[in-house]
């Protein structure tokens, strides 16, 4: 075992373990819990055993298990801008929903727009 390994397999499986603690803790959250445990969990095994993220990446297809962890964490980037970038979409609907119903209250009840 590297040095690399010896730091961040110990790193990831006590993340994981830190993600199941929270997930007893919160019980709506299980899908989350499940998704990052399984997450660090492969991590821990990708690190601690390289050759099983080249045997993932050749049973998909794909050369190396570099490329496969390369494409990986690409594509989970990618959904990541995507799901913030939509969340701040309903974010800025529901603020010009708020301010929209308090300006057309204020101008039925006569107050206009100056601060109370």
């Amino acid at each position: 075992m590297n040095a690399f390994q010896a730091i961040f397999v110990p790193l990831c499986v006590a993340l994981a373990v830190l993600v199941i603690l929270r997930g007893l803790r919160d019980r709506s959250a299980r899908r989350q819990t499940l998704f990052w445990t399984l997450l660090w969990t492969a991590a821990a095994v990708a690190i601690a055993v390289p050759e099983s993220a080249t045997l993932a990446a050749r049973w998909l297809g794909i050369g190396r298990g570099a490329d496969l962890v390369f494409y990986a964490a690409v594509l989970s980037g990618v959904a990541a801008c995507l799901y913030f970038y939509q969340r701040c979409r309903r974010l800025e609907h529901a603020l010009t929903e708020v301010v929209r119903r308090e300006a057309i209250r204020r101008a039925s009840h006569g107050k206009g727009l100056t601060a109370d």
